[in-house]
């Protein structure tokens, strides 16, 4: 899975935000708080799956979405 993340500086930290999933985290420097970030994102999908309902079925839809970000901005 790819995640579309903005970072920018607030005062001492660094703030990773996943624009899809709105899952947000710092650090203290841009490489902790995309660190951080992960472990949150991961976390996030896992309670996802633990209160998502039993009785359904799951799939997964892959969206090509590096061409819009590529086509807006800069990517590093």
């Amino acid at each position: 899975m790819k995640a579309i993340i903005q970072v920018h500086n607030e005062g001492k930290f660094y703030v990773a935000t996943d624009l899809g999933s709105n899952v947000a985290d710092q650090g203290a420097t841009e490489k902790e708080a995309l660190r951080n970030l992960k472990k949150s994102l991961e976390e996030h999908y896992r309670i996802l799956m633990e209160i998502a309902s039993k009785d359904r079925t799951l799939s997964f839809l892959d969206i090509d979405v590096e061409k819009y970000v590529k086509a807006s901005r800069p990517v590093r």
